[in-house]
């Protein structure tokens, strides 16, 4: 049986679609057939997450920067992947931002956000990155049938 292969790509490594073609050309020079690949989200993107709970919590408007982070993966998306594979990946990144809007929404009442908060909605950077990549590296067909996204959430419990 093979030995697992993982590759780890941080922000830098995924800060634009140029940077996404070249981590999926490094993934598709391996031979292998397990290889895992884990993403960290694009360069500033946990940051401005981050920020934005900041601002929610001094009550400080946050529509204007979700939709902007919300457009820069669109763009990535239309980039990298064909027409309904990029329709799909923003449908439910759209899904995605109504969530944090509410969520920010709250802890605009509450003036305070959790920990468990805090972490829900920085999470969301790695999610969209991974479910780009995927998409991405499924439309290349270089690896066909062998991209399976795995949301990290249902896999890793942190006490």
């Amino acid at each position: 049986m093979d030995r697992w292969r993982v590759h780890k790509f941080g922000g830098s490594s995924v800060a634009d679609a140029a940077c996404i073609q070249r981590v999926a050309d490094i993934i598709d020079k391996e031979k292998g057939s397990r290889l895992g690949v884990v993403l960290s989200a694009c360069r500033g993107v946990t940051d401005a997450l981050l920020a934005l709970i900041t601002q929610a919590e001094r009550q400080q408007p946050v529509d204007d920067a979700v939709a902007a982070l919300r457009e820069r993966h669109v763009e990535m998306a239309r980039t990298l992947i064909p027409g309904t594979s990029a329709d799909a990946y923003t449908e439910v990144l759209d899904r995605d931002c109504q969530d944090i809007t509410g969520i920010l929404h709250a802890v605009h009442l509450t003036r305070s956000a959790s920990p468990a908060v805090r972490d829900l909605v920085s999470g969301f950077g790695e999610i969209w990155s991974t479910r780009l990549f995927a998409r991405y590296l499924t439309a290349r067909g270089r690896r066909p049938g062998r991209v399976i996204w795995v949301d990290a959430r249902d896999i890793v419990r942190v006490d």
